[in-house]
């Protein structure tokens, strides 16, 4: 059948899911630049242990992202996107408000364990695009909600932090606010994007943890690319964590420096996620566009690692932002290997191996930076954690190489 019958009624609906997920990511990156002053000032401004404190505020909302996505998912599968959306940005809400109105720490430990029982927008819309876009707009259409995810998370720590100027818990109330546009369209404006003909039967068993990932078992394809998306989630943390560290401690970078650096690679991943990527997938397929950012991302993130002057380590750094192919890629092969009534589980089951990495990952690589840069060892040893990255897409590349179907 002619997908091309097809195509504008998946292109609105992959324009109405984008406008979701702008505003999920603008919601919660919103509070990145005043979170930890906030932090902080419950305190007296200790800088060690406010960085303990925002650390265990990160795995606060990863633990329960690990068990509670995939059985969002599957749920999302017997009743729809839309429940899942609604009650995903419903707990981005509270959580932020939690947060404005906080007299204590222990409100910003309960508002990020909310949030994370009830985080699953960003799964339920992938699973939206599967559910509506054709297989061959699939990665471009992926591409454009990615994009438009980092339009969000792009746009809110600028708007969060010129709120926080005039007040340090503005940013919060406008979090919420922006948590509570989401969530009144979802119920006014968006359609659901599972139709009741894919949904899965009231009579299959219960989600329970173990039925979620059984996924993994059943579909043989699966597997290799699981694999491929914790080696690649496990590269982004090995950079995304420490580069603020390593490009001050090696090339003396100032906050404005790294500020600069973060809205140009943001903005170069908004374009290669919307418009690159789905080209990408066309001319090479995904399976060739999967080896080829992998293999883009690793030597960009070789270069990083190695550049012993901020004149080197910026054309490594575009260059890996090429590798965002790599997402889309993925996602599309990823859901096309299970049927149209499991989408949900299966982006349950991506959201926990993302926030499995969240929690893991920070812990190994902050260890091996604070071991590379002590010592009295040469600055050349605060890329060691790029460098892994480098080996891990490497490695992505060839497991996808080998395993990913064609």
């Amino acid at each position: 059948m002619n997908s091309r019958l097809y195509t504008p009624t998946a292109r609105g609906m992959v324009a109405r899911l984008s406008l979701l997920i702008f505003l999920d990511g603008l919601a919660q990156s919103v509070s990145f630049p005043v979170l930890p002053r906030l932090v902080g000032s419950f305190l007296d401004n200790n800088p060690g242990m406010t960085a303990l404190w925002v650390g265990w505020l990160e795995v606060a909302w990863a633990l329960p992202q690990i068990v509670m996505a995939p059985l969002l998912g599957a749920l999302s599968d017997r009743f729809g996107r839309r429940p899942l959306m609604l009650l995903s940005m419903g707990g981005i809400g509270l959580e932020l408000l939690l947060d404005a109105l906080a007299p204590n720490l222990w409100w910003l430990l309960a508002g990020r364990i909310v949030c994370g029982l009830s985080f699953g927008a960003q799964a339920a819309v992938m699973a939206g695009v599967a559910d509506t876009a054709p297989p061959d707009e699939r990665a471009r259409s992926y591409g454009f909600v990615n994009g438009a995810l980092y339009a969000g998370i792009l746009a809110g720590p600028l708007l969060g932090g010129w709120l926080a100027e005039a007040d340090l818990r503005s940013p919060f109330y406008v979090g919420a606010a922006v948590a509570v546009v989401g969530a009144l369209y979802v119920v006014s404006l968006l359609p659901e994007p599972l139709a009741r003909a894919h949904r899965t039967s009231p009579h299959e068993p219960r989600a329970r943890l173990g039925e979620a990932f059984r996924l993994l078992g059943t579909h043989p394809a699966l597997r290799p690319l699981a694999v491929v998306l914790l080696l690649s989630w496990l590269s982004f943390q090995s950079s995304d964590n420490m580069v603020v560290l390593y490009t001050a401690h090696r090339y003396g970078w100032s906050t404005m420096q790294f500020g600069v650096f973060v809205a140009v690679e943001a903005a170069l991943g908004i374009l290669v996620q919307s418009f690159v990527a789905g080209a990408a997938a066309r001319r090479l397929g995904e399976r060739w566009a999967l080896i080829l950012g992998s293999t883009t991302q690793g030597f960009g993130m070789l270069a990083m690692g190695l550049a012993p002057v901020t004149v080197l380590f910026w054309p490594g750094a575009l260059v890996a932002v090429l590798g965002a192919i790599v997402r889309p890629a993925l996602q599309t092969l990823m859901s096309e290997a299970v049927g149209a009534d499991k989408q949900g589980r299966l982006q349950g089951i991506v959201s926990s191996i993302a926030s499995a990495t969240s929690v893991v990952a920070p812990l190994v690589f902050t260890s091996l930076y604070a071991w590379a840069i002590g010592g009295n060892r040469s600055p050349a040893w605060a890329g060691i954690t790029i460098l892994c990255g480098s080996v891990l897409s490497a490695l992505g590349a060839w497991v996808a190489w080998r395993t990913a179907p064609r």
